[in-house]
């Protein structure tokens, strides 16, 4: 028998060198593990082929990445500090509703003074500020705060923001005290009436689910939850679908029928119903873009058209995203009449570009966060123009507009140039 060579203690520490280093590559693997973009997650509005590269990139602090970081990290940090929030905690004095029960109040409508006990009147473009708004001020918190922390997770590698947005999901979700019902029958309610909006308020849930997403790709959260969130979205869907409330009534207003199919889009992508997806792909191609041809006329034929409600660009380019993120194309559509995506962008680019003009009718309800709508166009219509239009506009620190800026250099790192 031949002896291997060196002393039994130089193999032996040969031997621990070596196992140390298998302990060592394996821990590598273990730690980025929950950073790997899963085969069977969904993908609502970041694609995995966009989230990994952007998280390898801000791992090794490419410079496009440490601003868009520094604001995300800064707006994570705030979201621990508040929260939970939960539709149970405020509710409408003297309206007999279900604690669990979603309520807000359609914002311009005002008691009418020929007769204070009946039903409001209509005041275009006057928000009331006596309204009822909590629940709709704490859904807003709720899903900004989930897709700022589950964002940040992936991204920054902090379990500390898993954990709390786990918790905010389950305040507003799961706990059975606090839990919100899946419906929002009484959401944009007009008093003195049995009319409601429905499913407007909604739209805020896409980014949450967004949010969750990304959380699904962390240790932090729990298979249990998940699959509780999954079924309370899978009833919120068929509410959605079929609760008469939906943009299938000609009477819903433009921007309702965008958030409507896009709500569709990211709750169906969340739930895994390709069918419901489907019918909110086909429900743009049919309805909503050939709509935009008939919508706000004029009465001189000469007279440019209004430019669509700023609020329905900005369901639009979250209904495209879905699709894209999906491989469906909806962005390049074209009506019979020659309406496109472009197009409505294009009509309403003189007031996007000019925030003096955002308290018109047309603008009513747009906040400096909608100008993301223009950072997805641009890159679903490989338009440059739009994203230096987006980089132009002044937009508050969010950690949603620090995700959309980390889509947009990383699009632009990919060989796109933008003209200034």
């Amino acid at each position: 028998m031949v002896c291997p060579t060196g002393s039994w203690r130089d193999r032996s520490n040969r031997g621990t060198r070596v196992t140390i280093a298998v302990v060592r590559i394996a821990a590598v693997f273990i730690l980025a593990a929950p950073l790997v973009w899963a085969a069977d997650t969904t993908e609502t509005l970041v694609s995995a082929g966009e989230a990994e590269p952007i998280h390898s990139a801000i791992i090794r602090k490419e410079a496009w990445t440490l601003d868009p970081v520094r604001r995300l990290r800064a707006e994570a940090e705030n979201c621990l500090k508040e929260g939970p929030w939960t539709v149970t905690a405020d509710r409408p004095k003297g309206i007999d509703l279900d604690p669990h029960e979603y309520y807000s109040e359609s914002p311009y409508w005002w008691p009418n003074p020929a007769n204070p006990a009946g039903p409001f009147v209509r005041r275009a473009g006057q928000p009331n500020p006596a309204r009822f708004t909590a629940n709709h001020a704490a859904l807003n918190a709720m899903s900004e705060a989930v897709f700022t922390l589950s964002a940040a997770a992936f991204f920054l590698d902090d379990p500390r923001y898993a954990q709390r947005a786990a918790r905010d999901i389950q305040a507003w979700f799961i706990t059975p005290r606090t839990r919100m019902n899946p419906t929002m029958q009484h959401a944009q309610a007009i008093p003195g009436s049995a009319t409601a909006g429905g499913f407007g308020d909604g739209r805020a849930l896409v980014r949450a689910i967004q949010g969750m997403e990304f959380l699904a790709q962390s240790a932090n959260w729990d298979a249990r939850d998940h699959a509780a969130v999954r079924k309370w979205f899978e009833e919120y869907l068929h509410w959605l679908m079929q609760s008469g409330q939906d943009a299938g009534t000609s009477r819903s207003p433009a921007d309702r029928n965008a958030w409507w199919a896009a709500e569709v889009a990211a709750g169906a992508t969340f739930a895994e119903d390709s069918t419901a997806s489907g019918a909110a792909f086909d429900y743009f191609r049919n309805r909503i873009l050939p709509r935009q041809a008939r919508v706000n006329p004029v009465r001189d034929p000469a007279a440019p058209p209004l430019p669509p409600p700023a609020v329905g660009l900005e369901g639009v380019a979250t209904l495209c995203r879905i699709a894209q993120v999906r491989g469906v194309e909806l962005w390049n559509t074209r009506t019979p009449g020659g309406v496109t995506v472009a197009g409505l962008i294009d009509r309403s680019a003189p007031n996007v570009s000019d925030p003096k003009k955002w308290n018109r009718d047309q603008f009513a309800g747009f906040q400096g966060d909608g100008v993301y709508f223009l950072a997805f166009a641009g890159m679903g219509l490989s338009r440059p123009d739009y994203i230096a239009l987006y980089r132009k506009l002044e937009h508050p620190d969010s950690g949603w507009l620090a995700v959309v800026d980390l889509l947009v250099s990383r699009w632009e790192a990919a060989g796109h140039q933008t003209r200034h």
